[in-house]
């Protein structure tokens, strides 16, 4: 490695910093949570504020169609509940993914090409593992063995589809530890 000058020093042992986008910090922005929000409009409203303003869509209990543009959110005095989540392309992340705590009905969450998705987000669906019972997750390229492995907990899961996932080490390994974990669960790990 050939030393490097910088202000009349030589530096011979620097790490390259690897760089994060801009809107990497601003969806960390729009990932916040505001717990005056939920204490204000309730969990599901406020969790469904944070999921469209990030991209995704939710499913009211009740509905059989998805809800995608925040402008048609309901007066904040109508009580619903989120049933479902597809956040296919969205900007979420672990920041926001307390907002899932109180919502006492969301049996599905789709998590499909979710760029700034770690494996951080995982362990925090915990919240919801009394109702959920479908989980996707495609194509989250910074999904790893430890974000997989912290799935265990959800016990009450009947379908977990993992697919697209290129980092993932020992994938048969995997699906041997989940299916242990998650008896009565269809698992397809791709």
């Amino acid at each position: 490695m050939m030393p490097r000058i910088l202000n009349g020093l030589t530096i011979t042992n620097c790490q390259k910093v690897p760089k994060r986008e801009f809107f990497y910090w601003l969806t960390i922005i729009f990932n916040r949570v505001d717990y005056e929000r939920i204490q204000s409009v309730g969990p599901d409203r406020a969790c469904a504020e944070w999921l469209m303003k990030n991209g995704a869509s939710v499913k009211w209990k009740g509905s059989s169609e998805h809800l995608k543009d925040y402008n048609k959110l309901q007066s904040e005095g109508n009580q619903c509940y989120i049933q479902a989540i597809d956040a296919t392309d969205s900007g979420i992340t672990h920041v926001g993914f307390p907002y899932l705590v109180g919502c006492r009905y969301i049996n599905e969450i789709k998590l499909i090409r979710c760029r700034y998705l770690y494996n951080t987000a995982l362990p925090l669906l915990s919240a919801v593992k009394d109702t959920l019972t479908i989980l996707e997750i495609n194509d989250c390229k910074s999904i790893t063995d430890p974000g997989v492995h912290s799935l265990k907990n959800l016990k009450n899961l009947k379908t977990l589809k993992i697919a697209s996932i290129p980092y993932l080490e020992d994938k048969a390994s995997l699906r041997r530890e989940l299916k242990e974990a998650l008896p009565n669960c269809t698992i397809e790990l791709e």
